[in-house]
C-alpha cells in the first residue's frame, strides 16, 4: 500500500501554496478550520485533487476534498456512551463552488470495544 505523504500546514506551506489556485483555495479552507477551533490541520494530494484535514481537542475530524466541480466534506464526529461503547456520526457531503450541498450521507454507527457492530445510512440529495 503507498503512503500517503502529508504536510503540516503551518506558515510555511501557506506561502508556498500561494503559487496556485488550487494552494490558495487549500488557505481559505484552512483558515476556516482554524476558526471552527481545528487545529492540528495537514494537507495532502489524493489521486489528483489536493485535501485538507483538521482535528478538534474533542478528536472530532474535519476533512475538505478539492475537485475542480467543487468540493465534499466529511466530518466524524464520536460520543463516548460507556466505558467500551461509542457512537459515531460520519457525514460525508458534496458541494458546488458556492457552497450549496448537491448530495450527502449520514452514516451512525455503534461502537463496542473498538469493533463496528450496528450501521444505519440516512442519504439524502439529488441521487437519492
Amino acid at each position: 500500500m503507498v503512503k500517503i505523504a502529508t504536510k503540516p500546514f503551518n506558515f510555511v506551506q501557506q506561502v508556498r501554496n500561494m503559487a496556485t489556485p488550487q494552494g490558495k483555495a487549500l488557505n481559505r479552507f484552512a483558515k476556516g478550520l482554524k476558526e471552527e477551533g481545528f487545529n492540528q490541520i495537514y494537507q495532502r494530494k489524493w489521486k489528483s485533487h489536493c485535501m485538507i484535514s483538521g482535528k478538534n481537542p474533542a478528536g472530532d475530524t474535519k476533512s475538505f476534498l478539492l475537485e475542480s466541480s467543487g468540493y465534499s466534506v466529511k466530518i466524524n464526529k464520536t460520543t463516548p456512551v460507556t466505558q467500551n461503547t461509542k457512537t459515531r456520526e460520519i457525514d460525508k457531503s458534496f458541494r458546488n463552488e458556492y457552497g450549496s450541498e448537491i448530495n450527502g450521507i449520514n452514516k451512525f454507527q455503534r461502537i463496542i470495544n473498538n469493533i463496528v457492530f450496528d450501521t444505519k445510512i440516512k442519504k439524502r440529495g439529488w441521487k437519492y
